[in-house]
């Protein structure tokens, strides 16, 4: 690398320096004074150079330092922030056990009251025992023994007023359940009573009706009882029409077609007890005696025409 390129790469401040000059043409005395100019050109350059590098060393040294300082006094802030954080939390715990401390010594002087205060029963106790041992009891030798006595029948007594308060409520609940049962069957007997109102007046009803449907049916009763006995009176009738007829007949020598089949003459009490199928089959009966006695009356007709006629020839 030339000189030139030496400084021009180099160069403290960066300075444009001469261009070598040609020594090719001169003299040996001039040659060498330029490079004389040269090396002091190039010790300039590098003198130049140092400072610049001492400048910025120095700027380095400088800025490290002032960061260096800053790091201390940044530490030093962060340490400060701490202590007092320390300090304030130190002091939060003094304040919250000051504030216990005067608890507790207000805890301690209640107590110390309740004592005072519970020491006259102590002696009221101890005094108790006394008394009950002067008098040969050995059932509480001990106050202890009076205390676990209370309290036994403290809650004996708690328990005893418990189900009394369980029993007040399920008789309250009873009370009312029993009111409500007693007013729901009292709307019960009421509505049954005028449902009884009700049917006995329907039956009042069913028997006025019943009544006329009884008298209406011993009017029909009445009415066929008299039919019947008209119809009976009329079988007999002509039962006893077909009796004499047959009867003259055998006089005559004449049989008879048909037997009567009836009972009675009277026919009433049969008649009475007659059914329907019976009534139908004593009308077909007597139907075919009425035929019977229409012929014999036709014969009978005959034979008093011919013995008029004869009649009248015996005469003639």
């Amino acid at each position: 690398m030339s000189n030139s390129e030496f400084l021009s790469t180099y160069g403290g401040r960066n300075r444009s320096l001469p261009q070598t000059l040609t020594l090719d043409h001169v003299s040996p005395a001039t040659r060498l004074l330029e490079k004389r100019r040269q090396m002091f050109e190039v010790q300039e350059a590098l003198d130049a150079q140092k400072e610049e590098f001492a400048r910025r060393e120095d700027a380095f040294r400088r800025r490290e330092e002032t960061l260096r300082k800053q790091s201390k006094r940044n530490r030093a802030i962060k340490r400060a922030a701490d202590e007092k954080k320390q300090r304030e939390i130190k002091e939060s715990e003094i304040k919250k056990l000051k504030q216990q401390f005067y608890q507790k010594m207000e805890e301690e002087k209640a107590l110390k009251e309740q004592v005072a205060k519970h020491l006259k029963y102590q002696s009221f106790l101890y005094s108790v025992v006394e008394h009950v041992q002067t008098q040969g009891t050995e059932d509480f030798p001990e106050v202890q023994d009076l205390l676990n006595r209370y309290k036994t029948l403290r809650d004996a007594n708690e328990d005893l007023t418990k189900r009394q308060m369980q029993h007040d409520k399920e008789n309250e609940s009873k009370r009312v359940t029993y009111g409500q049962f007693k007013k729901e069957r009292a709307n019960e007997v009421l509505n049954r009573n005028n449902e009884i109102a009700t049917l006995q007046k329907n039956l009042e009803q069913c028997a006025v009706e019943t009544l006329g449907a009884q008298n209406n049916v011993d009017s029909s009763i009445r009415n066929m009882s008299d039919k019947v006995l008209q119809l009976g009176q009329m079988l007999a009738s002509i039962e006893n029409l077909l009796l004499r007829f047959e009867t003259q007949a055998r006089h005559i020598k004449r049989s008879s077609s048909s037997k009567p089949t009836y009972g009675d003459p009277s026919g009433e009490s049969k008649s009475n007890k007659a059914t329907l199928d019976e009534l139908e089959e004593e009308g077909r009966k007597a139907k075919e005696h009425l035929e019977d006695i229409a012929t014999y009356m036709i014969d009978y007709a005959t034979i008093v025409k011919e013995w008029e006629e004869d009649v009248n020839k015996g005469k003639a």
